[in-house]
């Protein structure tokens, strides 16, 4: 089988066309889109059997055996911190767009506890896990959810850490390149450069403007988002303390009076808890990424 990096483009051209909003139906009974694979030409299909990809993978999976399932993931040998943050690197660099969500997957299924559903105090989801309401008894579009991952975007909930972990502990491992080790300290070293009130919007923008990162808006948040939850980039609202469980309400909670998770923002904490006098923590980010600074 040919290696993920050669294969890269051809499968997202694969998604591009696989999963075009006019290929899509509605199945109001499943509360999901499928997608029909006869858009598809005979070596695309081939393809897509070659790289093992089913077009419309789903999995119903109460709240209580989801949380069960991603611990058993969590404890899988071929899944370790050092394999993830590494992929992460890569995905930085824009060599393995899809390490992008490892760091916060693996840490979710260390860390999560056992627990039933329980509403959150201000949420419509689990406070404990950050499980949306709406997506109980619902089934869990591992395809569509893959597919964003493959992109570069990240995915905290549940459904998207399962869907993570559930394939990637299936993929084999990919070591990031010097250009991706350089790229993650490029990052960095931008974020210690902030002034005192830049706030994470306006760090997004200079992002883009001195092509720090490559990609788009989207994936570069996916990247800040993560680097927020491992606690490399410090918030205003809580220590996100390495090694220890802190419930998603409480998260949530404590951004809900920035500026920057009020009216039309779309910045989520922690990230959104960010500003420029806090900077980088390099003590987290040398014990998170220490062989790549």
């Amino acid at each position: 089988m040919p290696s993920i990096d050669q294969t890269y483009k051809k499968r997202v051209a694969l998604f591009k066309k696989l999963y075009a909003y006019d290929n899509g139906t509605y199945d109001p009974q499943l509360g999901a889109s499928l997608y029909d694979e006869s858009v598809l030409s005979a070596d695309e299909q081939a393809f897509m059997a070659e790289i093992g990809w089913t077009a419309n993978e789903l999995v119903t999976l109460e709240h209580d055996r989801l949380i069960e399932a991603i611990a058993e993931l969590g404890r899988d040998e071929r899944l370790n911190e050092d394999r993830l943050a590494g992929e992460f690197v890569a995905a930085v660099g824009g060599s393995y767009r899809r390490g992008a969500n490892g760091p916060v997957s693996l840490r979710f299924a260390r860390l999560a506890p056992p627990h039933e559903y329980r509403r959150a105090r201000k949420l419509l989801a689990c406070g404990v896990c950050g499980h949306s309401e709406h997506a109980l008894g619902r089934p869990i579009t591992l395809s569509r959810i893959r597919e964003s991952l493959w992109l570069g975007y990240s995915w905290h909930s549940p459904e998207g850490i399962y869907a993570d972990l559930s394939e990637r502990v299936d993929l084999p491992p990919v070591m990031p390149t010097a250009e991706d080790a350089d790229a993650l300290k490029r990052l960095l070293e931008a974020l210690s450069r902030a002034e005192p009130d830049e706030t994470p919007g306006k760090l997004e923008k200079r992002l883009s403007a001195e092509k720090v990162l490559r990609g788009n808006g989207g994936t570069r948040r996916s990247l800040l988002d993560v680097l927020a939850w491992l606690g490399v980039i410090p918030n205003m609202g809580l220590d996100m303390e390495r090694g220890v469980w802190t419930d998603y309400e409480d998260i949530i909670e404590a951004g809900m009076e920035f500026d920057t998770t009020q009216g039309r923002s779309d910045l989520e904490m922690p990230w959104a808890g960010w500003r420029g006098r806090l900077g980088v923590d390099w003590e987290r980010a040398k014990t998170c990424f220490g062989p790549y600074l």
